[in-house]
C-alpha cells in the first residue's frame, strides 16, 4: 500500500512540476502568410481631363481586409489610399489624348507591417475618348 500511495504521489508531483515548465501555446503572426486578390471597378469609357471614380476591392477569403494602402498608376499619376471594409475608393483624372485611345489602369494592395496579407494586384483597360472642340 505504500507503495502505491508514494508511486501516486511522486506521478502526480511529476505532472504538476512539470506542469510549470510548460508554456501555453501561442499564435505568433505570420506576415504575409493570407493570400488576396484585387479587382478594379470603375467605368469602362472616360472623357479626357475629367475626373472619374476607381473602387479597389481587395479580398481575402471570407475575412475583411481593413489594414493595408492600395494605389492606382494611371496616366502617369499615382494615388494612394487606405484600404476600409476590403475597399479603398479614388477620384482619378483622365489624362489629356490627342485621339481616343486606350490606357492601362494599374491597382496594387500593399499589407501593413504586421499584417498576415499578401500583396496583390490587377490592371484594366480603360478607354479615354478625345473632346474635340
Amino acid at each position: 500500500m505504500k507503495k502505491i500511495v508514494i508511486a501516486l504521489f511522486a506521478s502526480v508531483a511529476l505532472v504538476l512540476g512539470t506542469g510549470a515548465f510548460v508554456n501555453g501555446a501561442s499564435a505568433a503572426p505570420y506576415p504575409g502568410t493570407v493570400a488576396t486578390t484585387t479587382a478594379i471597378a470603375s467605368k469602362g469609357t472616360v472623357a479626357e481631363n475629367r475626373y472619374f471614380t476607381v473602387r479597389v476591392v481587395v479580398n481575402a477569403g471570407n475575412a475583411t481586409v481593413s489594414e493595408g494602402t492600395a494605389k492606382v498608376i494611371f496616366g502617369g499619376r499615382k494615388y494612394v489610399a487606405k484600404v476600409k471594409n476590403n475597399l479603398a475608393t479614388f477620384k482619378v483624372k483622365a489624362p489629356k489624348v490627342n485621339k481616343t485611345k486606350k490606357k492601362t489602369l494599374k491597382a496594387s494592395f500593399k499589407a501593413a507591417a504586421s499584417s498576415v496579407y499578401k500583396p496583390s494586384g490587377a490592371t484594366k483597360s480603360i478607354k479615354v475618348r478625345n473632346i474635340k472642340k
